[in-house]
């Protein structure tokens, strides 16, 4: 957000909460038009600000999205929510029992000019085509007519899941959509393009890069949720992850992602960071000598601590079950932080 609309919202938020919060709504959805996001990135976006499901009819068919990012089974709105017409046979609306909420009648008009705007695009842009090629919601018909718009080769195809910014090389297809951990870019890449090529030299250093598997056309959505995955498991000294190279792991990531957090990353989420270094270095090195070395620390004092740290956790990662146990929690805070 620029200075000069930080400050107006600090004071807006002074004078009066309500308005503050309109701005918010305004500012929100201008992002959202701006990064060109599709139709079922938008309703995410009105579901997170609304903390409600938010559907969309368009002629016949039906989109809705839970608060938490969710897309779910299309059903027909009730008479009571509030609701607005938002096109030619088109209407949208808050899944809201009682009192609408006070920015639920800004949220659903912002919404509405917002899918306008989509529609107006649709036919020159391809930023639609993208968030079709990799929609595990839109029908066969649907992604195959958009795959021809992305002028790529009939071969193999994957998708690279990276931060919104930078952009990639204007003539490799991508699109900033809406996900359920915020803004992330998708960008298609034939099976003869390297991913960091796909981006300006200068930038290629800088990037967190998430690579899906490679597969025909009709497989990118699988590719796409991989490459989410991938890209939540970058770090500092691995800024780019190919889910292939994550094998069965990436199975129990994709699940995990649809349940509650696992007891183990819990445990490792409440210890200080030098706890989790020392771990890391255990786990990596595979013994406590060379773990010591790496972290510059005395033998004796790393394995006092070690011990410690097995109990807390009730395992000690040093063992081939107990190292398999530790990599999956370490994997599972990393997604859920």
């Amino acid at each position: 957000m620029e200075p000069d609309m930080q400050d107006l919202l600090g004071r807006l938020t002074a004078l009066d909460p309500d308005a503050s919060e309109t701005l918010k709504v305004v500012t929100y959805f201008d992002a959202l038009v701006a990064r060109s996001v599709g139709v079922e990135s938008m309703l995410r976006g009105a579901a997170v600000l609304s903390g409600a499901t938010v559907g969309q009819r368009d002629g016949g068919q039906v989109m809705r999205v839970r608060a938490d990012g969710v897309r779910i089974d299309p059903a027909e709105p009730s008479v009571t929510w509030p609701m607005r017409d938002s096109g030619p046979a088109a209407v949208v609306w808050i899944e809201r029992e009682g009192t609408p909420h006070t920015n639920d009648a800004m949220i659903l008009e912002r919404l509405s000019l917002a899918l306008g705007i989509i529609r107006a695009r649709r036919s020159i842009g391809p930023e639609s085509a993208v968030e079709l090629a990799i929609s595990s919601y839109a029908g066969a018909d649907e992604r195959a007519a958009a795959l021809p718009r992305l002028r790529l080769s009939t071969g193999p195809l994957r998708v690279v899941a990276s931060p919104p910014d930078p952009a990639p090389l204007p003539q490799y297809p991508s699109a900033v959509v809406a996900t359920r951990h915020g803004l992330t870019r998708a960008t298609i890449l034939d099976a003869g393009t390297d991913a960091l090529q796909a981006w300006p030299e200068p930038e290629q250093q800088h990037l967190r890069l998430g690579i899906g598997p490679l597969g025909p056309g009709e497989q990118l959505p699988g590719s796409w949720s991989a490459a989410l995955v991938a890209v939540r498991l970058t770090s500092p000294t691995e800024p780019v992850v190919d889910a292939a190279d994550l094998g069965a792991l990436l199975l129990v990531a994709e699940i995990a992602e649809s349940g509650p957090t696992h007891p183990d990353a819990v445990i490792l989420g409440a210890l200080d960071d030098r706890s989790r270094e020392l771990l890391d270095a255990v786990a990596e090195e595979r013994s406590v000598r060379a773990a010591a070395a790496r972290l510059g620390r005395h033998h004796s004092s790393v394995q006092e601590r070690l011990t410690v740290l097995a109990e807390t956790l009730g395992y000690d990662p040093r063992t081939s079950r107990g190292h398999a146990r530790y990599v999956l929690a370490r994997m599972l805070r990393s997604l859920g932080s």
